[in-house]
């Protein structure tokens, strides 16, 4: 079967590699969709040559964890399943099949797409920034950074009642995209006015969810944060920051709070914990019953055949939002 690797630095490559059928408690899956999450990879991709010592990446490596298909096979203890289910999976790669734990898949809805169905795992991330922003009703939330993480948190934000939800970015196409999926106001970083405009609410917003993990919008962020506001960490530099922390977090009692994608509870959930698998099904649930919508997120679908071209545009920060891999374009 055909998968992605990395085989060097910037370059990425469509390999032959071995299949395998599943054991107990295993699935094996066709993928038909697998979606690029674009931080994660683009770090594996250069090796994180922009990361601080400690943070290097070495190779071949592989990446790809949100991903859909239907299930071909199963272990010989499995009865939740059966062959011809649509499923999300979670950590199968890029690549044509995978054989997976039953525990990182979750069935998709009946009318829920395939496309849509392969990006609740990295949706699941802004949304568990969300669960941290412990957002009241009527709260405003500032969501800088409108890549796929920040379109997803704006949506995420809307549901969560906050108001108004304020999305900034340097694109004005993406600022444009933010507005249509809920963003109550947008807003250009650059403008001279971005901080008066934060503070019109009551003295600044009462959550921000940081997306770019740049050192800058971290600190132009906590300057627009109200006192006793929240400031979630959802892309956050891998290198030293320099922070303020007695002028900008100590003396306003914001609360500077991580959310990376594994600060979440493994253990099976109980009321008030969700874990990561229990985001994807809220989020399943939610695009089944029409109160999200992510079609918009995607914008470009390629076969697995151009992955080095797709990993060449990443390399060069020259990447679109939403870009999947179309494994039925193998076939």
């Amino acid at each position: 079967m055909k998968k992605i690797v990395f085989t060097q630095k910037n370059t990425a490559e469509l390999v032959e590699v071995e299949d395998r059928v599943p054991k107990m408690g295993e699935v094996r899956v066709k993928l038909r969709f697998s979606t690029v999450s674009a931080g994660t990879e683009r770090a594996l991709l250069t090796g994180n040559e922009e990361g601080g010592e400690g943070f290097r990446f070495g190779f071949p490596s592989s990446s790809g964890y949100s991903g859909s298909g239907i299930i071909t096979d199963i272990g010989p203890d499995v009865s939740e399943y059966k062959v011809g289910d649509r499923v999300l999976v979670h950590g199968g790669g890029h690549q044509q099949y995978c054989t997976v734990p039953i525990k990182e898949i979750v069935p998709i809805p009946h009318n829920v797409s395939l496309e849509e169905a392969a990006l609740p795992v990295i949706a699941g991330f802004s949304l568990s920034a969300i669960r941290k922003a412990k957002i009241c009703l009527g709260e405003s939330c500032l969501v800088t950074g409108l890549g796929i993480l920040g379109l997803f948190a704006v949506q995420f934000a809307k549901l969560s009642g906050a108001y108004p939800v304020i999305a900034a970015d340097f694109l004005p196409e993406r600022r444009e995209l933010a507005k249509k999926l809920g963003a109550d106001i947008v807003l250009d970083p650059s403008d001279p006015t971005f901080a008066e405009q934060c503070k019109s609410f009551g003295g600044g917003v009462n959550s921000a969810i940081e997306v770019t993990g740049n050192p800058n919008a971290l600190k132009q962020v906590l300057s627009v944060t109200a006192k006793f506001g929240r400031v979630i960490l959802l892309g956050c530099t891998r290198d030293m920051t320099e922070v303020d922390f007695y002028n900008d977090v100590h003396r306003p009692g914001i609360e500077l709070i991580g959310a990376h994608s594994g600060a979440r509870p493994t253990l099976e959930s109980h009321s008030g914990v969700f874990t990561e698998m229990d985001d994807c099904r809220v989020i399943l649930s939610y695009l089944s019953a029409g109160r999200l919508d992510f079609s918009p997120i995607i914008s470009e679908q390629h076969s697995p055949a151009e992955a080095t071209e797709v990993y060449s545009r990443l390399a060069a920060k020259k990447f679109p939002i939403g870009v999947q891999f179309d494994w039925s374009k193998l076939d």
